[in-house]
């Protein structure tokens, strides 16, 4: 038997147990990564010797460090071990091996708009109202990720609270099965509304006032289940539709590219700075923990950072 098999029986068992993004995303990287390497290795050849040699094989860049993000690898290896495991418990391999990378930490360090760059964004916005405008805005007041931002109904918004409810996303993805993967055809995409990253990421956050009194002067009762930003029934607007039309405005601008989720970082450092709690913040961004928030937006932006620096005076 082939460990590709064995590869394809686990990922058919998560079929039954994982949303469709998360075995898409699966599929994805067993196409390009374990596949190619394990194809044609049996289960009786499989050694920990193979198994260091797949770890080697990875994409490295011209100095020899990682093409891959320490994020990805984990993602790799967790379905390489789960895999093992998978096979052991089915006696497809008579030894139980488990692969232990040293995979280095990565500091993330939050990408966001400058003062000034988001005044001319904003100011560019309200001569521009149209529903990509709405849609920036609505990301740099609120922190909602760019597929919550899409997969938003009118019947989300709650204007006699001044809340908005989170509770779908979407995403384009390369959509493949494990029967599919085993055949070797090729993925399809598709648009998929799903649950959002985590059971955190479900959420009701309140909304400033003025874009409450913005997007109630569009609502019409009559459209209530029309998705926001496509004002269509059916389908939802497109992520990549959005990103292109935010991406146009900054060169119109002739602001430096940042991409759309540098919103969303955006608004997480000015809630810092303006003396927002932690715990608040996470709740509002939909962070499954708080030290995830820590992690990407304890430090400060350098304007803040100066600000700061110039409350010092000389005691003599």
């Amino acid at each position: 038997m082939k460990f590709s098999n064995v590869l394809y029986g686990w990922m058919e068992e998560q079929e039954t147990i994982l949303s469709k993004a998360t075995v898409c995303k699966y599929g994805q990287m067993i196409r390009n990564y374990l596949i190619p390497f394990f194809a044609e290795l049996s289960c009786e050849e499989l050694s920990e010797q193979h198994i260091r040699e797949f770890h080697a094989s990875l994409p490295k860049k011209e100095d020899g460090s990682p093409k891959l993000s320490a994020g990805s690898s984990r993602i790799i290896f967790m379905i390489l071990n789960n895999a093992l495991e998978y096979g052991y418990q089915k006696r497809y391999l008579s030894n139980y091996y488990h692969m232990k990378p040293r995979l280095p930490r990565e500091k993330s360090v939050a990408q966001v708009l400058s003062w000034q760059h988001q005044k001319q964004l904003e100011e560019y916005i309200s001569k521009q109202m149209d529903r990509y405008s709405m849609a920036v805005l609505l990301a740099l007041y609120s922190g909602i990720r760019i597929g919550e931002l899409c997969a938003l109904k009118w019947s989300d918004f709650n204007f006699e609270q001044g809340s908005l409810f989170i509770s779908k996303s979407v995403q384009r993805l390369k959509v493949t099965t494990a029967s599919e993967l085993a055949m070797d055809i090729c993925a399809r995409t598709e648009l998929l509304i799903s649950e959002p990253k985590s059971r955190s990421s479900c959420r009701v956050i309140p909304l400033p006032s003025f874009l409450l009194e913005l997007f109630s002067s569009y609502y019409k009762e009559e459209k209530r289940e029309y998705f926001i930003f496509s004002d269509s029934a059916e389908k939802p607007l497109e992520p990549r539709t959005l990103q292109y039309a935010y991406k146009r405005m900054l060169e119109s601008l002739q602001i430096p590219y940042s991409n759309f989720h540098c919103l969303r970082h955006t608004f997480a450092t000015r809630c810092i700075n303006l003396g927002w709690d932690m715990k608040t913040l996470s709740e509002v961004l939909g962070h499954a923990e708080i030290k995830v928030t820590m992690e990407y937006y304890f430090h400060s932006s350098f304007e803040y950072k100066k600000e700061q620096m110039n409350k010092l005076v000389r005691l003599f």
